[in-house]
């Protein structure tokens, strides 16, 4: 005589992948409001916006909020459901792109701050030196944040990879906007400040590519239950994988 299905059991599944579902959309929801946040420090950036960087600043506790509510709705999932190998990928997968969504909210919080001291009569000249630079830069990161979270919104690992294979060419950008910066600074002493704060926001949006890169991870490990973060070392380091 067959066995009938476990109706409790039944039940259990499908709570588990409504709270899971749940999770899911709430990263969306996070991603959407920090790729905002990015594009509005550099916005407030390059237009010596005070209003545009305070509202970025104002949005910091939500990204910080979302990010402690899906860790700990993570957590609880884990520890009651003992969810299977794919079930757990993801789930851990969720709590640590939060991370990543988070640390990347902090970049564009430390961009508006510094967009703040600008308007209030901080030297505009090193950030009109570099501003195609930054404009292009937060082009790049906000795409690449965008893809990352949408590639895990449709379990789309071929989107991650291309999210991986494009933080080249930020890291390029990068690296052209500091020989143009160190440039400015050499001829004018008078800039050395506002030439550091900018070489910050610089260096704050090739982060928040990295975190993006690092989102297209998790996405990959969930789809193939490999860890690409080694490889990835690997292959930057030029050294064979053991």
């Amino acid at each position: 005589m067959a066995q009938l299905p476990d109706p409790v059991e039944g039940h259990i599944a499908k709570a588990f992948d409504a709270a899971l579902s749940d999770l899911r959309l709430q990263i969306v929801s996070m991603g959407g409001l920090v790729i905002d946040q990015v594009s509005a420090a550099v916005r407030a950036l390059l237009d010596g916006d005070a209003t545009v960087a305070e509202l970025v600043l104002s949005r910091e506790h939500t990204v910080n909020e979302l990010e402690r509510f899906v860790d700990r709705e993570a957590f609880q999932l884990i520890a009651l459901h003992q969810p299977m190998a794919s079930d757990l990928r993801m789930a851990k997968a969720v709590s640590r792109i939060t991370i990543e969504l988070e640390r990347a909210g902090d970049e564009a919080k430390k961009i508006a701050k510094f967009a703040a001291r600008l308007a209030t009569g901080e030297p505009q000249g090193p950030v009109l030196a570099v501003s195609p630079y930054l404009r292009h830069m937060a082009e790049l990161t906000n795409g690449m944040l965008r893809d990352a979270v949408r590639s895990l919104d449709e379990s789309d690992a071929e989107m991650a990879r291309a999210v991986r294979a494009r933080d080249s060419e930020l890291d390029h950008e990068f690296a052209a906007a500091l020989r143009q910066i160190m440039s400015l600074a050499m001829q004018d002493a008078r800039f050395l400040g506002a030439t550091i704060d900018t070489v910050f926001a610089l260096k704050g949006l090739e982060r928040i590519g990295d975190h993006a890169k690092n989102i297209a991870e998790q996405v990959e490990f969930v789809a193939s239950g490999e860890d690409v973060r080694h490889k990835a070392k690997h292959a930057e380091a030029g050294t064979p994988e053991k």
